[in-house]
């Protein structure tokens, strides 16, 4: 049993950390090398790409409302595969197969095709002030 724990936190380790580098490669490729460290730290990590979609880092606050956070979760990575011109139909994998979506995200972060789209410049909003989606 205990090779079994020990397999798994092996496994949840790299899948955590192989994210963390993806997602510090994505945001420096949105031009937000400031952010990029958020990638490691949990909740820290969320807010990061909720900026990369250019919405303010509160919104993370609605994942604590049932049922709401589901539908939130949904919108946001249809926005955040959007700005990485990637097809928004991707979020059926977020829905029914979590650990493929996930992998997509480290092979994107890593690769020289993945792009960056969103042409709106950065503005105090997405950091402070209105919460607007």
């Amino acid at each position: 049993m205990g090779g079994i724990i020990l397999f798994y936190g092996f496994i949840s380790i790299t899948f955590y950390v192989l994210n963390a580098l993806a997602f510090m490669n994505l945001a420096k490729l949105a031009g937000r090398r400031d952010i990029a460290w958020m990638a490691w730290v949990p909740v820290a990590n969320r807010v990061q790409q909720l900026l990369l979609i250019r919405k303010n880092g509160a919104w993370v606050l609605i994942l604590l409302i049932p049922i709401v956070n589901i539908v939130f979760l949904i919108l946001w990575q249809v926005k955040l595969l959007q700005a990485y011109d990637k097809s928004g139909a991707w979020v059926w994998m977020y829905i029914f197969l979590t650990p493929v979506y996930e992998i997509m995200w480290i092979v994107w972060g890593f690769s020289d095709k993945t792009r960056y789209v969103l042409t709106a410049p950065f503005n105090n909003s997405t950091v402070g002030g209105t919460l607007n989606m």
